[in-house]
């Protein structure tokens, strides 16, 4: 079950579609979406989210070579 927020920025789906996009022209790029979390759920400690953010730096890495 996905809790949708809605958000002022962009749905998920939205963002998904984007993403979908980006990549098809070539460009690395990801996006995670949570369970129950709305937008700005910091860094997720005691959460689905728990270890997003060394999913991000992980990603970084790869795209600033």
């Amino acid at each position: 079950m996905k809790l949708v927020i809605k958000h002022r920025i962009a749905s998920y789906r939205t963002m998904q579609n984007r993403i979908e996009r980006i990549k098809a022209n070539g460009t690395d790029a990801e996006i995670q979406i949570f369970d129950g979390l709305p937008h700005g759920f910091g860094l997720g400690e005691g959460t689905v989210a728990e270890g997003w953010i060394d999913n991000a730096i992980e990603f970084w890495k790869r795209n600033m070579q």
